[in-house]
């Protein structure tokens, strides 16, 4: 069996876009769907009110970044302008490590700050001049976990990390001064071992944050979606899971607090186990449910379910199993599946392009980058780019 620093490598791979911020604030983690209000309507309008129950869209796709590598070790950011007439991928500068969470600033979203996943890599990066502008370093006997969140008011950076130095993988949120980026003498912890994904909810108040969990056969380290409360540090809520088998990974949200997890096979359990699979679970809110989906699909579904992607208008959320050459698309509300694709060699990332229009999908080891349609959920016949050099667990959409 490997150890544990080698499995938790594999531990966590992550998730797509967070569509809109209605009653609930949805902030950080890399989320780049973020909400842009109409400008320059006329105060006396004869158009009917906005459904507020549902998010905004922008009128344009986004630019689609994200982390990747190349063999020898190069390391750096790809970005595709989707607006563009004739869209083309850049790969800026090496920032030294595998970009894994990305996380925009939010008095300045070209500035992101980009997290390594189980690892002591991040930076502050400008998305359009190319550039790492600072280095973060993590604190002594820590690694980063893979995701961060700004407050609403743009004053603190909370980072996910683990207490690697001592061989515990206790979950640590860290809190740093969001303009010096330095640590500040306060830390809480993330409720569970092996922190990941972060999101914070309720105007700032809660940071829901997923726990991978210890081995399969340490039951007093179990998997887990923590809700945790910034200013004491308590656990507000711990959802975990019926299936002791599965790890919690990715997370994505709706502006009504309803949570889509994707979890990989627990450390532990070997390739060759029919428990070497990935799941998805959805959180009803309004029910208190937490119900991960029983369907003959899951078998398909190998080793990790890796990114997510929530569409808040038409319910339907999709999820890459690169193992299996499989994506997924589930109805949130009743937790059934849609529709499967396996024509795409080695799906990971996939998030939603800022209009709402379609699902973004990064693929294949030349790193392609397909759109699939969030309404008949096909895909277009070529992708928009043959290599976007984002081969890293997500494909982020911003407003640049």
């Amino acid at each position: 069996m490997a150890d544990k620093t080698d499995i938790g490598r594999r531990r966590f791979l992550h998730a797509g876009a967070v569509t809109g911020v209605g009653a609930i604030l949805l902030t950080g983690c890399g989320r780049g769907n973020s909400d842009s209000a109409r400008g320059n309507e006329p105060a006396n309008n004869s158009e009917p009110e906005p459904d507020k129950s549902q998010p905004k869209r922008l009128d344009k796709r986004g630019t689609v970044v994200g982390g990747g590598a190349l063999p020898g070790g190069q390391f750096f950011v790809g970005i595709t302008d989707l607006d563009a007439t004739n869209p083309e991928a850049r790969h800026p500068q090496d920032i030294g490590f595998l970009g894994h969470g990305f996380t925009p600033r939010l008095d300045r979203p070209e500035v992101v700050m980009i997290t390594e996943k189980h690892g002591e890599g991040c930076v502050e990066y400008d998305l359009k001049q190319g550039k790492v502008l600072r280095r973060v370093v993590a604190a002594p006997g820590r690694e980063f976990y893979g995701h961060s969140a700004f407050s609403p008011d743009g004053k603190l950076w909370y980072c996910t990390e683990a207490e690697t130095g001592n061989g515990s993988y206790d979950g640590v949120l860290s809190v740093r001064d969001a303009n010096t980026l330095e640590l500040r003498d306060k830390m809480f912890p993330t409720h569970g071992v092996a922190p990941h994904d972060c999101i914070l909810i309720d105007e700032g108040a809660t940071l829901v944050i997923t726990n991978g969990g210890g081995p399969v056969d340490h039951a007093d380290e179990p998997a887990s979606v923590a809700y945790v409360d910034v200013k004491t540090g308590n656990a507000r809520k711990l959802l975990t899971f019926k299936n002791p088998k599965i790890n919690a990974g990715h997370i994505a949200m709706s502006s009504k607090g309803e949570l889509v997890c994707v979890s990989a096979p627990r450390d532990g359990i070997e390739s060759t186990s029919p428990d070497f699979r990935g799941a998805i679970s959805f959180y009803h809110p309004d029910r208190d449910e937490f119900i991960t989906a029983d369907d003959p699909i899951r078998e398909k579904m190998k080793s990790e379910t890796l990114s997510v992607a929530f569409d808040e208008v038409t319910r339907v959320v999709a999820a890459t199993n690169p193992a299996g050459n499989l994506v997924t698309f589930w109805d949130f509300d009743s937790g059934k599946l849609v529709k499967s694709l396996d024509q795409f060699k080695v799906p990971r990332g996939v998030s939603l392009t800022l209009d709402g229009k379609f699902f973004v999908l990064t693929h294949d080891a030349s790193t392609m980058l397909t759109l699939i349609d969030a309404e008949t959920l096909e895909p277009q016949s070529a992708p928009v780019v043959d290599q976007s050099f984002i081969s890293g667990s997500h494909n982020y959409i911003f407003d640049l």
